[in-house]
């Protein structure tokens, strides 16, 4: 039996996936970009993993006396999408699952975000079986692991794993341009923690002029 855990940012939602080892049923991962998930997932493009009702288990941690289990678990039903459920955090707001039961073959099914998986469970996708065709091709020759970068030798510093079947699927296409850095650094007393992460995008040469780079900052944080 092959098992995958998941669950919200802040802790108090967690999942588990028990996939039996003679299953006939099969789970899937799908990428999803209408206007439905479009919405409801803030972003162009979802990505899920489908499996069967009977293999998920949920559970919610709550961290004070006050805290309740619907609070913690929050379901929402869209007065255009009465046949569906979308279920996050109440707390960090974290997606964690879809499902419908339209058409009904579908009501046996659930649909969990991707990024919800733990980050171990992310790699195991490919040796799990579980990637579309177009994720598995020359994912061989993909393989990298992205490192965090900081100017100060003297910091403390983690590794951030990149996903070779992700950076496989987008090779080659636009967003294959870009480039993240990310990083952490504590200060000596351990006190103060500050994160970053930077994508960086270079454009294609159009003839009339050198390629431009753009850099943006998508997030910092300061811990103390």
């Amino acid at each position: 039996m092959s098992e995958l855990q998941g669950g919200c940012t802040c802790g108090r939602n967690k999942y588990t996936i028990l996939i039996p080892q003679d299953a006939t049923d099969v789970a899937r991962v799908f990428f999803d970009s209408t206007n439905v998930h479009r919405r409801s997932q803030a972003a162009p493009l979802s990505a899920w993993l489908r499996v069967p009702l009977a293999w998920y288990h949920s559970t919610t941690y709550a961290f004070f006396d006050d805290e309740t289990h619907n609070a913690i678990r929050r379901t929402y039903t869209s007065p255009a999408e009465q046949h569906a459920k979308r279920h996050f955090c109440g707390f960090c707001g974290t997606p964690l699952s879809y499902w419908t039961e339209e058409p009904a073959s579908h009501a046996d099914y659930i649909s969990l975000t991707l990024g919800s998986l733990a980050s171990s469970d992310l790699q195991d996708l490919e040796e799990l079986g579980l990637l579309p065709k177009e994720a598995l091709e020359d994912a061989e020759n993909d393989k990298q692991t992205i490192k965090s970068v900081t100017p100060h030798s003297s910091s403390n510093l983690i590794e951030s794993q990149g996903l070779p079947w992700f950076e496989t699927m987008v090779e080659g296409s636009k967003l294959g341009r870009l480039s993240t850095t990310r990083g952490i650094r504590t200060a000596n007393n351990g006190r103060t923690q500050v994160e970053w992460e930077i994508v960086e995008w270079t454009g294609e040469d159009d003839g009339q002029g050198p390629s431009a780079t753009g850099k943006r900052k998508l997030d910092a944080s300061l811990r103390t």
